[in-house]
């Protein structure tokens, strides 16, 4: 066979698995949001104003994580590659969702409070080169991954 069909098979089965992908992570961003909606009545009917609360940002957060991973799917099917800074802002709002979950565990568990710095100062330095990461992939002005044309080789 000739090396171009081998290319376009290739790249078919890649584009395919992206839309698959894309669509299970719309499915599971639906389910997330949903179920959420669910556990914040529950929590709030309760009475525990403070876990339904904490319930809420954390699924929220979680819902835009998964929101970030569809959108570099789209991107990586459009470039037909991958772009490193929506990995970085996923990594960036996972370890802000976490430390939100520490703050308010700690306020309520004070036998791991030492910890629970120790992780909160490991996850500020995390967010700090997560976020100069991003400022410096923006700086190079790498190649716009949203506007590339599709070429049908």
């Amino acid at each position: 066979m000739d090396r171009k069909i081998f290319n376009r098979v290739f790249l078919a089965f890649e584009h395919y698995s992206y839309i698959v992908v894309g669509i299970l992570l719309i499915f599971t961003i639906g389910i997330i949001f949903f179920s959420s909606m669910g556990d914040i009545y529950h929590a709030f009917q309760d009475g525990d104003l403070i876990h339904g609360a904490l319930t809420m940002v954390d699924r929220m957060l979680l819902v835009i994580m998964a929101i970030e991973i569809l959108y570099t799917v789209r991107v990586s099917l459009q470039a037909n590659g991958l772009n490193a800074e929506p990995f970085l802002v996923v990594g960036l709002i996972a370890s802000i969702r976490r430390i939100l979950l520490i703050s308010v565990d700690g306020a309520y568990n004070l036998e791991k409070f030492r910890n629970h710095m120790i992780e909160i100062g490991v996850l500020g330095v995390l967010i700090f080169i997560f976020v100069i990461s991003i400022i410096k992939l923006r700086r190079e002005k790498r190649i716009d991954y949203c506007n590339i044309p599709n070429e049908q080789n």
